[in-house]
Protein backbone atom coordinates (compact mmCIF):
# COMPACT_ATOMS: atom_id res chain seq x y z
CA UNK A 1 0.00 0.00 0.00
CA UNK A 2 2.74 2.23 0.94
CA UNK A 3 4.90 1.63 -2.50
CA UNK A 4 1.74 2.49 -4.54
CA UNK A 5 1.49 5.84 -2.67
CA UNK A 6 4.89 6.75 -2.81
CA UNK A 7 4.73 6.17 -7.01
CA UNK A 8 2.10 8.15 -7.09
CA UNK A 9 4.01 11.40 -4.97
CA UNK A 10 7.40 10.67 -6.53
CA UNK A 11 8.21 13.43 -9.11
CA UNK A 12 9.25 12.59 -12.32
CA UNK A 13 13.45 11.57 -12.67
CA UNK A 14 15.41 14.01 -14.24
CA UNK A 15 16.56 12.43 -17.76
CA UNK A 16 20.41 13.56 -16.87
CA UNK A 17 20.68 12.18 -13.70
CA UNK A 18 19.28 8.71 -15.47
CA UNK A 19 22.20 9.41 -18.17
CA UNK A 20 24.83 10.12 -15.99
CA UNK A 21 23.73 7.03 -13.65
CA UNK A 22 24.04 4.70 -17.12
CA UNK A 23 27.14 6.53 -17.76
CA UNK A 24 28.65 5.57 -14.27
CA UNK A 25 27.65 1.92 -14.54
CA UNK A 26 28.73 1.95 -17.70
CA UNK A 27 32.02 2.67 -16.30
CA UNK A 28 31.97 0.49 -13.21
CA UNK A 29 31.49 -2.44 -15.55
CA UNK A 30 34.08 -1.73 -18.04
CA UNK A 31 36.44 -1.83 -14.75
CA UNK A 32 35.08 -5.27 -13.40
CA UNK A 33 36.06 -6.62 -17.42
CA UNK A 34 39.63 -5.62 -16.83
CA UNK A 35 40.48 -7.05 -13.18
CA UNK A 36 42.41 -10.39 -12.50
CA UNK A 37 41.99 -12.25 -9.79
CA UNK A 38 45.31 -13.46 -8.58
CA UNK A 39 45.56 -17.00 -7.79
CA UNK A 40 47.22 -17.01 -5.22
CA UNK A 41 49.38 -14.69 -2.75
CA UNK A 42 53.44 -14.21 -2.76
CA UNK A 43 56.00 -12.87 -4.57
CA UNK A 44 56.46 -14.18 -8.49
CA UNK A 45 56.81 -13.06 -11.73
CA UNK A 46 53.73 -12.68 -14.26
CA UNK A 47 52.82 -11.94 -17.49
CA UNK A 48 49.68 -10.27 -18.57
CA UNK A 49 48.74 -11.61 -22.14
CA UNK A 50 45.29 -10.49 -23.66
CA UNK A 51 42.91 -12.17 -20.95
CA UNK A 52 45.34 -14.56 -19.28
CA UNK A 53 47.88 -14.52 -16.49
CA UNK A 54 50.61 -16.26 -17.01
CA UNK A 55 52.79 -17.13 -13.65
CA UNK A 56 56.56 -18.51 -13.87
CA UNK A 57 56.92 -21.69 -12.05
CA UNK A 58 60.24 -22.70 -13.70
CA UNK A 59 63.33 -20.52 -14.69
CA UNK A 60 66.18 -22.62 -15.19
CA UNK A 61 68.05 -24.84 -17.66
CA UNK A 62 66.22 -26.91 -19.99
CA UNK A 63 68.00 -30.55 -20.93
CA UNK A 64 67.25 -32.61 -23.53
CA UNK A 65 69.80 -35.79 -23.85
CA UNK A 66 67.68 -38.51 -23.84
CA UNK A 67 65.23 -40.35 -26.30
CA UNK A 68 63.44 -43.54 -25.01
CA UNK A 69 62.15 -46.44 -27.74
CA UNK A 70 61.04 -50.07 -27.09
CA UNK A 71 61.55 -50.12 -23.32
CA UNK A 72 65.31 -48.90 -23.72
CA UNK A 73 66.99 -45.67 -22.83
CA UNK A 74 69.67 -43.89 -25.16
CA UNK A 75 71.66 -40.72 -24.85
CA UNK A 76 71.71 -37.67 -27.58
CA UNK A 77 75.18 -37.60 -28.30
CA UNK A 78 74.69 -33.91 -28.74
CA UNK A 79 72.02 -32.92 -26.49
CA UNK A 80 69.66 -30.00 -26.48
CA UNK A 81 70.08 -27.12 -23.88
CA UNK A 82 68.82 -24.08 -23.51
CA UNK A 83 69.17 -20.87 -20.65
CA UNK A 84 66.93 -19.64 -19.52
CA UNK A 85 63.87 -22.11 -20.19
CA UNK A 86 60.69 -20.76 -18.48
CA UNK A 87 57.12 -22.27 -17.81
CA UNK A 88 55.07 -20.98 -17.25
CA UNK A 89 50.75 -21.98 -15.26
CA UNK A 90 48.45 -19.62 -17.27
CA UNK A 91 45.41 -18.43 -15.47
CA UNK A 92 42.28 -16.96 -16.49
CA UNK A 93 40.88 -13.37 -15.09
CA UNK A 94 38.96 -15.35 -12.34
CA UNK A 95 42.21 -16.84 -11.12
CA UNK A 96 41.62 -20.22 -12.31
CA UNK A 97 44.50 -22.25 -14.15
CA UNK A 98 44.15 -23.31 -17.75
CA UNK A 99 47.24 -25.13 -18.98
CA UNK A 100 50.88 -25.05 -19.14
CA UNK A 101 53.29 -22.88 -21.66
CA UNK A 102 56.63 -22.04 -21.98
CA UNK A 103 59.37 -19.32 -23.19
CA UNK A 104 60.49 -20.13 -25.65
CA UNK A 105 58.85 -23.29 -26.83
CA UNK A 106 61.56 -25.89 -27.64
CA UNK A 107 60.70 -29.32 -27.04
CA UNK A 108 58.86 -32.72 -27.75
CA UNK A 109 55.56 -32.43 -25.36
CA UNK A 110 53.68 -29.96 -26.77
CA UNK A 111 50.12 -29.89 -28.22
CA UNK A 112 48.55 -28.08 -31.15
CA UNK A 113 48.57 -24.76 -31.40
CA UNK A 114 45.78 -22.93 -29.70
CA UNK A 115 45.15 -19.19 -28.81
CA UNK A 116 47.55 -19.37 -26.18
CA UNK A 117 50.37 -20.53 -28.45
CA UNK A 118 51.53 -24.11 -28.32
CA UNK A 119 50.38 -25.76 -24.55
CA UNK A 120 52.56 -28.37 -23.12
CA UNK A 121 51.23 -31.95 -22.82
CA UNK A 122 51.54 -33.25 -18.97
CA UNK A 123 50.84 -36.86 -20.28
CA UNK A 124 51.50 -39.30 -17.46
CA UNK A 125 52.82 -36.50 -15.11
CA UNK A 126 51.05 -36.88 -11.70
CA UNK A 127 50.36 -33.17 -10.24
CA UNK A 128 48.02 -31.44 -8.07
CA UNK A 129 45.57 -28.43 -9.25
CA UNK A 130 48.41 -25.10 -9.18
CA UNK A 131 46.34 -23.73 -6.35
CA UNK A 132 49.28 -21.97 -4.71
CA UNK A 133 52.85 -20.86 -5.95
CA UNK A 134 54.58 -23.96 -4.34
CA UNK A 135 52.10 -26.21 -5.91
CA UNK A 136 52.68 -24.67 -9.30
CA UNK A 137 56.60 -24.66 -8.95
CA UNK A 138 56.40 -28.17 -8.31
CA UNK A 139 54.38 -29.05 -11.09
CA UNK A 140 56.63 -26.87 -13.16
CA UNK A 141 59.90 -28.84 -11.53
CA UNK A 142 57.80 -31.90 -12.70
CA UNK A 143 57.72 -31.07 -16.49
CA UNK A 144 61.33 -29.83 -16.85
CA UNK A 145 62.30 -32.85 -15.66
CA UNK A 146 60.25 -35.04 -17.87
CA UNK A 147 61.68 -32.58 -21.31
CA UNK A 148 64.47 -34.11 -20.81
CA UNK A 149 63.50 -38.05 -22.11
CA UNK A 150 62.30 -38.20 -25.82
CA UNK A 151 59.78 -40.95 -26.52
CA UNK A 152 59.79 -41.94 -29.60
CA UNK A 153 56.07 -43.49 -28.62
CA UNK A 154 54.69 -40.62 -27.62
CA UNK A 155 56.39 -37.76 -29.62
CA UNK A 156 53.73 -34.15 -29.29
CA UNK A 157 55.03 -31.24 -31.49
CA UNK A 158 58.35 -30.96 -32.23
CA UNK A 159 60.01 -27.81 -31.82
CA UNK A 160 63.72 -26.80 -31.98
CA UNK A 161 65.83 -24.17 -32.41
CA UNK A 162 67.00 -24.33 -36.03
CA UNK A 163 70.75 -25.69 -35.08
CA UNK A 164 69.25 -28.91 -34.46
CA UNK A 165 67.51 -29.52 -37.78
CA UNK A 166 68.71 -32.80 -38.51
CA UNK A 167 66.88 -34.15 -35.42
CA UNK A 168 63.74 -31.98 -36.04
CA UNK A 169 63.56 -33.02 -39.12
CA UNK A 170 63.28 -36.95 -38.51
CA UNK A 171 60.88 -36.52 -35.23
CA UNK A 172 58.36 -34.25 -37.04
CA UNK A 173 58.08 -36.02 -40.26
CA UNK A 174 54.36 -37.64 -40.25
CA UNK A 175 55.30 -39.94 -43.32
CA UNK A 176 57.13 -42.48 -41.12
CA UNK A 177 56.59 -44.54 -37.76
CA UNK A 178 58.30 -44.86 -34.88
CA UNK A 179 60.57 -47.60 -35.87
CA UNK A 180 61.43 -45.60 -39.27
CA UNK A 181 62.61 -42.57 -37.07
CA UNK A 182 64.68 -44.63 -34.79
CA UNK A 183 66.53 -46.17 -37.54
CA UNK A 184 67.33 -43.09 -38.75
CA UNK A 185 68.54 -41.57 -35.62
CA UNK A 186 70.77 -44.58 -35.12
CA UNK A 187 71.71 -44.63 -38.75
CA UNK A 188 72.41 -40.61 -38.73
CA UNK A 189 74.83 -41.36 -35.04
CA UNK A 190 72.75 -38.86 -32.98
CA UNK A 191 71.93 -41.21 -30.64
CA UNK A 192 74.13 -44.15 -28.31
CA UNK A 193 72.53 -47.08 -25.87
CA UNK A 194 73.10 -45.88 -22.34
CA UNK A 195 74.60 -49.68 -20.70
Amino acid sequence: MIDTELITKAKKKSTLIEKIDASWREFTESLKEGIFTVPFTGGYRCVIKEDDMLIEGYSGLLLIDKVYYSHKTYSLKIPVKYYPFKIYGIYDQGGCFIAFVSEPEIGFHYLGMSDKGHTICTGEIQYLNPESLGLLKEACLKIAKSFRVINLESLGTVILPERFSNLKNILSNKDKDVSCKFSELDKQGLIERII
